[in-house]
Order: C-alpha cells, then sequence, then structure tokens
C-alpha cells in the first residue's frame, strides 16, 4: 500500500489532550464507556472504541465515519441506542483524519482503504460483521466490501 498524504494534530500534546477530554465529556453524558483497541495496519497505528448494546450481542457492527469527524459522533445523545438490536459495535478512527489514529492516509481513488479495513477486521479478529458509513465512511464499506466479501 502507498502511503499518499500523512496529517497531524498543530499541537499533538494539546489536540489528544482536548480531543481525550471531549471522548471524557460523552462517555460522562451518554453514562457509558467506550472500549479502546489499537490494531495495526499498513497504515500504521488505527484506534477503535467500541460498545456493546447488550451482555452478549449476537451480531457485530463496524462502523467507519465520514471525513474530518470522528467515528463517536454516531453516538451522541446515545444515538446507537436506537438501532434496538443486540450489537457489539465498532467504530474504527479512520486513519488520516483527525483523531487517536495515525495519520497516514492511501490515495482516496485506489482500493487501499478497503485492503486496511480487511486488516482492522482482522486485527479485531472479526469473522462476519454488518458495515456501516456515513459520506466518506461510506466509500470505505463499499471498497472493504470488495476486499473481504465473505466477512
Amino acid at each position: 500500500m502507498q502511503i499518499k498524504r500523512q496529517s497531524h494534530f498543530k499541537d499533538e500534546k494539546q489536540d489528544v489532550a482536548y480531543f481525550e477530554d471531549w471522548v471524557k465529556r460523552l462517555e460522562h453524558a451518554n453514562k457509558r464507556r467506550y472500549g479502546r483497541h489499537v490494531v495495526r495496519t499498513t497504515l500504521g497505528k488505527t484506534h477503535v472504541w467500541s460498545w456493546s448494546t447488550c451482555e452478549n450481542p449476537s451480531e457485530t457492527l463496524v462502523i467507519f465515519p465520514g471525513a474530518r469527524t470522528t467515528c463517536l459522533f454516531w453516538d451522541f445523545d446515545k444515538n446507537l441506542d436506537h438501532l434496538k438490536v443486540d450489537l457489539k459495535i465498532y467504530m474504527v478512527e479512520t486513519n488520516g483524519l483527525p483523531n487517536l489514529s495515525d495519520g497516514f492516509t492511501p490515495d482516496i481513488k485506489s482500493l487501499d482503504y478497503g485492503r486496511w479495513a480487511a486488516q482492522v477486521l482482522e486485527g479485531l479478529e472479526i469473522e462476519k460483521a454488518f458495515v456501516a458509513g456515513a459520506s466518506f465512511g461510506g466509500l470505505v464499506c463499499m471498497n472493504s466490501r470488495s476486499r473481504i466479501p465473505k466477512r
């Protein structure tokens, strides 16, 4: 996979601290604690949040956010509660976007984000999942489908 660009926080220490504080405030507002996972991929470390809608979920959902956002936007005001399905939910912080994942990004016109998504699912040991994405996240979902159709 060829790295096309690299992004980074302007002041990494200050900006990461701000982001972490924002996550704490979201967890407090939602009265939940998100799991944290780090998956090693060819784009560097990928940060993934997780949360389950019940004690023993029967299905898995993997969410990819739109560009220049964090996937945690999907759970503002406990929005994921409205799915009303027993799910283990993984919210993937896309590499190259403003979040805790490394800032390396491939050419978005290639299928490389699909390869990256396959590596994320492998790293999380996910055999089969539903995938969802908004805008750019939809592109990642489409590319992942072409790379790992049986998952």
